[in-house]
Order: structure tokens, then C-alpha cells, then sequence
């Protein structure tokens, strides 16, 4: 067996690995013939351990001696000699070399494994050395080889008559191959092989495994132990060279793990021996130089923290460098060495729109960021970051990842600890079509030694919050047909731990995520809660304040229309108008609106780029090169993308001049040369087009649908609505453009509802683009239009407080929430219509104008002083104040008992948040006190709510380490819509009602 770990056949010397491997077999073996000598004895030998690494085999041989020493046998003389000897060894060294302690100390102190030849000869002296006492022990003993009735060979030494089985601790096949007892961690043990055949293996029958129970120890039911082990595991793959596995072993004070890490360089490795522990109150603890130290504090260390938070702030200031030189290339603004801005505010609510906070900074918004790392809720935090375009999201999270790099750098540079998360922010722009995977790959590369998997690693302890600005435009128009699909694999491999804050370009895309969310859920959904961070409009007091700071004449706000001063909410208009302001060529530009006038420039910039020589005209038109744009983004929206290739370009530019690109001699040669069309190789064929802002996008996506409505393609422009979802920067230039009255003229009789499943996708997107330009219609005339609103989708709130004289049909439609009108004596009839959310803001009374209104779509009913959420309370008030409800049959029924209204309220809620999961503490009470609905019935009824979803195995409480109170996972085994529905799909669900309703 030690002939397999000689190196004369290779020609190279052993390495240190290599020399611990030996090690390791060696005192195994000792071990092992020390236990079976005290059996042999008559004595009951020390139990193994089912998983022993280096440091607990010298344990039990400390140990074996003293077991030995009380034998009084032969064998036991000889074997305690050898015992004796290799410990005295171990401990001080071998004569002549250098002593062993210290090699021993750095490497139990987590230090890498040295490859200098000092080391690599102490080691071998000490391999040599062992052998020799091992050996002589063994000088004047018989082996004996015996068959046992299922064919192994069971060997056995003699000492003058005196016999030491070695079964089951070592046996060998017919053939000569032998097996040494390796660990039995889980059904089967694992025996190393020697002679032949893969290096481990686990035996077939069973009289193996029932002779080594007695004689190992037991098994540890310690659960906190068990999921560090495997946290451990799976955070060293993410920083492990891919060819390496790391090998777990016990310890004396815990457990430790031998692995070869990825050094970033080249392909080199670095082989690591690292020892783990839980510490008080069960932290979890990693051995360094200095002692026990946060598991934490092991993953920075291994990520070279100092390093990645420079690296990533360098990258960050790269990315803030390129958005401004953009800025001046494209819109000619200034570079100003400070930029001014205002802080972002947010209003944070969960998915479905219920809890909303006060708004808050963004940086508040991070430090309960920070907060949810810390606390280990149980549930990744999945936070999106909405807002329109040219609100501030980009810049926001930018911002806020770069604050944290710097404050990070800054702390570890002054010798001071840090225990701040770093925001790795991502930014899908340019990289269309790419996986996550890959662009996080890319957003580390500068680290040099992190990936995609060290990342995860990192996140999942709370070290590091992934920032994905733009997610859903990675995939493309992917992304709206399966908008989980590629965020699930993080999700699954986080585990219910970290947080992820992603940006999204509209509600259409929460829309189709909460959709993709709940089939997810259906397939093993991780352990997720979804928030929502809406990004708020500045203020008029922050767009003063704004300006003023820019130096900007305050009758410069005075004389814009009220229209654009409503755009200056938008940070992105504020900044345009400041720089165009202080622009002294900006007398040149004249235009209706803001908008206009900044489209206006940029397509003046961009049509000086198209000027062959000083004092020739350009080679398209300012009307032409707008009317390009407009079929650029018209390409774009068709295939839900927002880059366009060299040959839609050329494309796009022959629709403009109504012309083949040769009847104009070098425009071919000149269109590359626009700004956004960025190269992804050196051939000019592979470049992409992209506009500098989405707002861009939205404003000629906006020109092109207005010129087919002026020109009277109505169907054109219906097609369009199709197409892709609009935001609200195009639906409110479509408005604009083409007038309220013909955009009411082209939607009126458009009916986007239809049944082939193929095309539902298709058809929501032109009900939500529906729905987006009723609202506008609506928002701009300042009245309901004469016809009937039918089959739209109002993804945002419906506001008709301002709106006098209703009298309107709403037939077919799916609304967010409905806003009543303030004032009195209107009429509203729905038909086949949902409504989530209403709120009153006249008099209760003026309820009696609702007809039609479905009670058990509501989730929310807002009167002027008092908010309801429960189902049945919301019934009351609807038929007090005379609202016309359809489906309230039998409500001279008895109601039934609270146990099953209750169950019914906090399903729906589960369901509205597509959410399977809720943490709980000990007591099967929520652990987070912020979910008001699970305690709208109080503890009692939610403690029966939770223990008959168990009892009908409709769900599992499944326990998880976190630090400080025990808490429990209520996982639903299926989707709250299958519970509520009863229908006999789902077992148990007949029995779970049955009991909440007494029958």
C-alpha cells in the first residue's frame, strides 16, 4: 500500500500534497491496527471517527497509547512502541531536520501549503521515519489471510500466538486489490483501494458496513453543523481550481477541508488546508494565525479583499468616466469635474404594491440593504429598482456601488475592519443576447481573481450584493417570455441567502415577471421575497435647488410651459435644460417642448458627423436622419431589443430617403461613424447600434407610431402596439404628437384579447400598451373618452380623481388600481373586469355610482380614513355605501368560520406576492413583525392557520441556521391558487378546508 504513493515512477520529487497524503496513510494505518490490538486485547478500543483528517488521527492515537499501554499483550507492546514513536515524531521532529512545529502551525492556521525543499525534506524525513517504526512493529508478526464466506480476504497479524484482525478496518478482493477504511459519512463508508482500480470505492455487501458501526463513532444529528459543511463546500468551489475537489475531514475542534485554490495567474493552484468551527451561540469560525476568527473574515481573506474593492472602484470611475464622455459626444454636454445631482428617493412596497414605506433616500434603501444581509432572513431578497426613463436609475445604483468600493478601500487602507457588503454593479447596456454568467465574468475580470462562482460565493454569506441595472434587456425580448429564466439560477444557488437589486425598464416586464414568478413556483421556486423600490420624481423644490446650484437664471425655469416643467422631475430633462441653458449656441435650437428641443440637438450633432468636407451639405437631412432614427427604434421594438446592427442602420437610412444608400455617394461609408454604434470586434460588420439613452429610444420609438397615426396607417400603428411594450415617455409623445382625438380614433375599436396560448404574450402587450395610452388620453383631455374602454390592461393606476362628468363602460380590462373621481355624481359600470386596488377620494357615498365591481379581485380598498384588506370587510363596505357587487351571492349566508376567512386572506396575500415561503420563529409566528397580513387575525389564528397546512402535508416547516433564535421555513407544497381553489388536484386540500370550516 505505501509503494502506491512512491514517486520513483514519475522521476520528480514528492510534493508537499503528496507527502501529507503519505502522512495521512500512514497514521491511518496505525490507527487502525492500535484499535483493532485493543479489540483483540479484550478491551473496547476508542471509536473512530466516521470522517478523520490528519489532526484526529494524531487525536486518537494519543489516545490508542494510553488504551495500549493498559493491554498487556504482545501485540499491544509492539504496536504501542510504534505509536509512541510516531507521535514523539510528529511532535518534535525528526532528528538532523528542521523541526516540523512550525510547518505544522501555518498549516493548521489556514497558511498555504509551501513548496520550498526545507519543508518538502522535513516532511519526507518524518514520512521515512513513521514507515521505519510502523515496519518494525510489524518485524516479527505473521500475516494471516483468511476467506470469508462472501469472498473478501480478511487479513490478521500474529505476534507469537496472539491474533489481531484487521476486518473491518482492511480487507482485500481475490484479486489482490486491498481496501483501507477511508470515512462513512453517508449510507455507504469509502475505503481507499490500492493495487488497482479507481483510488476509492465502497463495498457491496453488507457485513462491512454493519461490523463498522460499533466501532466508529456516532452518526452527529447536529443539523447547524451539517449545513456549515456543506455551506463550506460550496462556497470553496467558487474560488477552487476547477480540476480540484475538495476533501472534507473531521477535527478534533471542528472539521477541516484540503482543497487547491485558484490563484488567478495562469493556471497555477495554491493547495490549502483550512480547519472550521462553530464558536459560541453557533458562529460560525475559521482558523487563522491569530486564532478563531468570522467565517466572514476567511472569504474576504481568500478573495484579497483590499484588492477587489480598488479593482471594482477603479472599474466604477471607468464606467462613471465613459456615461460622461458619452454625455459630451452625444449631447454636447460640459465635463465638469463634480457633477451635481440630487440624491434619488424611493418608495419601497412589496411586489404587490402593499406595505409601502415612506419614501426614503437611496442610500437608506441600501443600509436596509446592509440590514437584511446581516439579519440571515432565510429568503434571498430580490429588490427591483423602477422608475421611468431618465428618473435616475442607472446613476443611483452606479452611485451607490461606488460610495461603498471607496468606503471599503478606504477602512481596510487605514487598518481598520470593515464589515460593509461591496456592490458588484452590472450593467447591461452593450451586452444584449449575453448570460448573467458571462456578465458577471466580465464585471470581475479586473479583480483577476474572482468569477461568476466566487461572486455567488460571496453573496450568499452577505459579503457582496449583486447590482444588475437594465436586467431585463440582457436577454432581449427572452426576457419577457420567461423573465425568471435567467435570474433562477442565481436564485437556486444562493439558497435563500444575499440580495439581489436589479433595474427594469417598465411595469409591463414586473407584469410578465410576477407571471413567470408563479409558474417558477410551481417547478421548486428558490426561497425567495420580492421588493420593490420605486424611484420618485424629483420635486420642485429639488429641481430649484438643481438649477440654482447649475448656475441657471431662475427665469429660466419661469418660462417654460407647465408640461416641460413637469419633465424637470425627471433628473435626466433638468440636466439637459441646465446645459442647454448655459449653452451659448443653444440659440440656434428652437422647438415646442424640452423633449423636442433635446431630440432636436442630438440629431443636429449627429448630422454633422455626415459632412463630408468643410462647406458640403450632409449627407442626410435633419428630417431624414430623425425619420432614420425613428425606423431604428421601430427595428428595435419588434424584436424587443435595444441595439440594432450595421445593416439595420443601412436599412433603416433607405427607408428615410426613400432611396437605395448608392444614390448618395459615401453615406454607406459614413453611417459607422454615428455616435452610440459601438464596435464588438475590429470588422465594422459586427458593430452595434445603440442609442446614448433609453429616453432616445422611447422618443423616435414614440415619432414613428405618431407618423403612421398622422399618416392614417391605423393598422400599422396597431401592429406596433404588439410589438413590444411601451413606456411611458413614448406613450405620452404619441399623445402629443398625434393629438388625443386620433390616438382614441385608432384604439377604440382595437381589440388586443386573443385565445391562441401562442400569441397570449404577444396580445398582453398590446392590452398593456392599451391600457398606457388610455390613462394618457385620459390624463391629458382631462375627461373619459366617449367610447368604451375594452380589453386593456392598466398596469398602473387608473387616476380619475380629476376627472369630472364619468359616465363610462369599462369591459374586459385587468386594472392595478383604480382612483375614483373626487367629485360627486359620476357612473361607472364594470363589465368582466378586475380591479386589485380601489381607492375613494370624494365621499364614501359617491360608491353607489360603481356597478359591476368584483369583491374577490380586491385586495386592497382605500376609503378616506380607514384602509381594508380583508375580503370580508371589504364586502361590508362596498354593499354599505351602495356599490353594485356581482359576486356576493349567498352573502345572507351565514359567514364562515374566522379559522377559514382567515386562511383565505393569508393564501391570497401568498398568492398577490407569489411567494411560497414565510420565515418563522420557533413558535410558528412570523419572524418578520413588518408582514401585518399574517397577523390581520391575530397569533392564534395564524398558529392554526400554519399547523393544518402541516397536518394536511399541504406544506413542510424546514428548519435552517441563522444566527441567534431558532427559525423555521413554512414552504408551501404548492401554490397558494391551488390551495384557494379546492378543486381536488392538489391531496390534502379537501381535508385542509374541511377542518378550518368545522365540517
Amino acid at each position: 500500500m505505501e509503494a502506491s504513493y512512491s514517486q520513483a515512477s514519475t522521476g520528480r520529487p514528492r510534493s508537499i500534497h503528496e507527502g501529507f497524503s503519505v502522512l495521512d496513510f500512514e497514521l491511518r494505518f496505525l490507527a487502525l491496527l492500535a484499535a483493532m490490538t485493543v479489540r483483540a486485547a479484550g478491551q473496547a478500543p476508542a471509536v473512530v471517527g466516521r470522517s478523520p483528517g490528519l489532526g484526529e488521527w494524531v487525536g486518537y492515537l494519543k489516545l490508542a497509547r494510553q488504551q495500549l499501554d493498559g493491554c498487556g499483550t504482545v501485540p499491544a507492546d509492539r504496536v504501542g512502541q510504534a505509536v509512541a514513536r510516531a507521535l514523539d515524531l510528529y511532535t518534535d521532529g525528526v532528528p538532523g531536520a528542521p523541526n516540523l512545529k512550525q510547518l505544522r502551525d501555518h498549516l493548521s492556521h489556514g497558511g498555504p501549503l509551501p513548496t520550498g525543499e526545507t519543508e518538502l525534506a522535513t516532511l519526507d524525513g518524518l514520512v521515512h521515519a513513521i514507515a521505519d517504526a510502523v515496519v518494525e512493529s510489524l518485524g516479527d508478526a505473521e500475516l494471516s489471510v483468511r476467506r470469508a464466506d462472501s469472498g473478501e480476504l480478511r487479513p490478521s497479524f500474529v505476534w507469537a500466538g496472539h491474533e489481531v484482525a484487521l476486518w473491518p478496518f482492511l480487507y482485500a478482493e481475490p484479486n489482490g486489490v486491498w481496501h483501507l477504511f477511508s470515512r462513512f459519512v453517508g449510507a455507504q463508508p469509502t475505503f481507499l483501494r490500492f493495487g488497482g482500480g479507481p483510488g476509492s470505492g465502497s463495498p457491496s455487501g453488507e457485513a462491512v458496513r454493519a461490523a463498522l458501526h460499533p466501532l466508529l463513532k456516532p452518526k452527529k444529528t447536529d443539523r447547524t453543523r451539517a449545513d456549515f459543511v456543506r455551506d463550506v463546500e460550496q462556497d470553496l468551489r467558487g474560488f477552487a481550481d476547477d480540476d480540484s475537489e475538495p476533501v472534507y475531514a473531521d477535527h478534533d475542534q471542528g472539521f477541516e477541508f484540503y482543497w487547491d485554490k485558484a490563484t488567478g495567474e495562469g493556471t497555477g493552484t495554491q493547495p490549502r488546508r483550512d480547519y472550521f468551527r462553530l464558536g459560541p451561540d453557533y458562529a460560525r469560525q475559521w482558523r487563522a494565525e491569530s486564532g478563531w476568527v468570522p467565517y466572514s473574515d476567511y472569504l474576504r481573506s481568500l478573495a484579497n479583499w483590499q484588492v477587489v474593492a480598488t479593482r471594482l472602484r477603479q472599474k466604477l470611475e471607468q464606467l462613471e468616466n465613459q456615461l460622461a464622455k458619452e454625455e459630451h459626444d452625444t449631447l454636447g454636454w460640459a465635463s465638469r469635474e463634480h457633477r451635481i445631482t440630487r440624491m434619488a428617493k424611493v418608495v419601497v412596497s412589496d411586489m404587490d404594491g402593499s406595505d409601502a414605506q415612506p419614501a426614503r433616500t437611496f442610500a437608506e434603501l441600501i443600509d436596509g440593504v446592509d440590514e437584511y444581509l446581516q439579519a440571515d432572513r432565510g429568503q434571498t431578497q430580490v429588490v427591483f429598482i423602477n422608475g421611468e426613463a431618465g428618473i435616475g436609475k442607472t446613476r443611483a445604483m452606479l452611485d451607490a456601488a461606488k460610495t461603498r468600493t471607496r468606503e471599503v478601500e478606504q477602512a481596510l487602507q487605514a487598518g481598520q475592519p470593515s464589515d460593509k457588503a461591496l456592490f458588484l454593479y452590472v450593467r447591461s447596456t452593450g451586452q444584449v443576447l449575453d448570460s448573467l454568467r458571462t456578465v458577471v465574468d466580465s464585471a470581475v475580470a479586473s479583480t483577476r481573481n474572482l468569477t461568476d462562482k466566487g461572486v455567488k460565493a460571496l453573496c450568499r454569506n452577505g459579503l457582496m450584493t449583486l447590482l444588475i441595472d437594465g436586467f431585463d434587456e440582457l436577454l432581449g425580448g427572452v426576457g419577457y417570455s420567461d423573465a425568471i429564466g435567467s435570474l433562477r439560477p442565481w436564485l437556486d444557488e444562493l439558497g435563500g441567502r444575499g440580495v439581489v437589486v436589479v433595474s427594469a425598464r417598465s411595469s409591463y416586464y414586473m407584469g410578465q415577471y410576477r407571471s413567470s414568478v408563479e409558474r417558477a413556483n410551481e417547478q421548486g421556486m428558490p426561497y425567495v421575497r420580492h421588493r420593490v423600490a420605486a424611484v420618485q420624481r424629483w420635486s420642485p423644490e429639488d429641481v430649484a435647488a438643481f438649477l440654482d446650484e447649475y448656475g441657471v437664471p431662475p427665469e429660466s425655469l419661469a418660462r417654460l410651459s407647465e408640461g416641460d416643467r413637469h419633465l424637470l422631475g425627471l433628473p435626466f430633462f433638468a440636466h439637459a435644460l441646465a446645459e442647454m441653458t448655459l449653452d451659448p449656441e443653444e440659440g440656434e435650437i428652437t422647438g415646442n417642448t424640452l423633449a423636442e428641443r433635446l431630440l432636436t440637438k442630438y440629431v443636429a450633432r449627429e448630422e454633422r458627423k455626415l459632412v463630408m468636407g468643410q462647406g458640403d451639405a450632409a449627407l442626410l437631412s435633419s428630417a431624414e436622419l430623425r425619420r432614420m432614427f425613428e425606423y431604428v427604434a421601430e427595428f428595435m421594438a419588434s424584436r424587443e431589443e435595444r441595439e440594432a446592427d450595421i445593416g439595420e442602420l443601412q436599412d433603416a437610412a433607405e427607408l428615410a430617403i426613400d432611396d437605395e444608400l448608392s444614390s448618395r455617394r459615401h453615406l454607406k461609408q459614413r453611417l459607422p461613424v454615428l455616435c452610440g454604434l459601438a464596435a464588438a470586434s475590429d470588422d465594422t460588420s459586427a458593430s452595434r447600434f445603440r442609442f446614448q439613452h433609453e429616453l432616445f429610444f422611447d422618443q423616435f420609438l414614440a415619432g414613428a407610431a405618431s407618423h403612421y397615426l398622422l399618416d392614417g396607417k391605423r393598422s400599422v400603428f396597431q401592429a406596433m402596439l404588439k410589438q413590444s411594450p411601451w413606456r411611458s415617455a413614448t406613450v405620452t409623445g404619441v399623445v402629443t404628437a398625434a393629438g388625443a382625438q386620433r390616438v382614441v380614433q385608432a384604439v377604440a375599436d382595437f381589440a388586443p384579447r386573443l385565445r391562441r396560448t401562442q400569441e397570449q404574450i404577444e396580445s398582453t402587450v398590446a392590452a398593456t400598451n392599451l391600457g398606457a395610452l388610455w390613462s394618457a388620453v385620459i390624463d391629458e383631455t382631462g375627461r373619459m373618452p366617449e367610447a368604451d374602454l375594452l380589453n386593456a390592461v392598466f398596469a398602473d393606476e387608473l387616476d380619475l380623481s380629476r376627472v369630472r362628468g364619468v359616465n363610462s363602460r369599462i369591459a374586459g380590462c385587468e386594472l392595478s388600481g383604480l382612483v375614483l373621481p373626487a367629485a360627486g355624481g359620476w357612473s361607472l359600470r364594470l363589465e368582466n373586469t378586475s380591479v386589485k386596488k380601489i381607492r375613494v377620494t370624494g365621499s364614501p357615498a359617491d360608491l353607489a355610482g360603481l356597478r359591476g365591481v368584483r369583491h374577490a379581485d380586491l385586495v386592497e380598498l382605500q376609503l378616506p380614513n380607514e384602509f381594508l384588506y380583508r375580503r370580508e370587510r371589504i364586502l361590508e363596505k362596498l354593499e354599505h355605501y351602495g356599490a353594485e357587487v356581482v359576486d356576493a351571492e349567498g352573502r345572507d349566508k351565514a359567514l364562515p368560520p374566522v379559522e377559514a376567512l382567515a386562511a383565505r386572506h393569508y393564501l391570497t396575500t401568498m398568492a398577490r406576492r407569489v411567494e411560497k415561503s414565510v420565515i418563522l420563529r420557533s413558535d410558528h409566528q412570523p419572524e418578520d413583525n413588518r408582514l401585518k397580513w399574517a397577523q390581520e387575525y391575530g397569533p392564534d389564528v395564524w398558529k392554526r392557520f400554519v399547523k393544518e397546512l402541516l397536518d394536511s402535508k399541504l406544506a413542510s416547516d424546514d428548519p435552517f441556521s441563522a444566527s441567534g433564535e431558532r427559525k423555521v421555513r413554512l414552504r408551501l407544497k404548492c401554490s397558494a391558487a391551488a390551495i384557494l381553489a379546492n378543486d381536488g388536484t392538489r391531496p390534502g386540500t379537501r381535508e385542509f378546508w374541511s377542518r378550518l370550516e368545522g365540517n
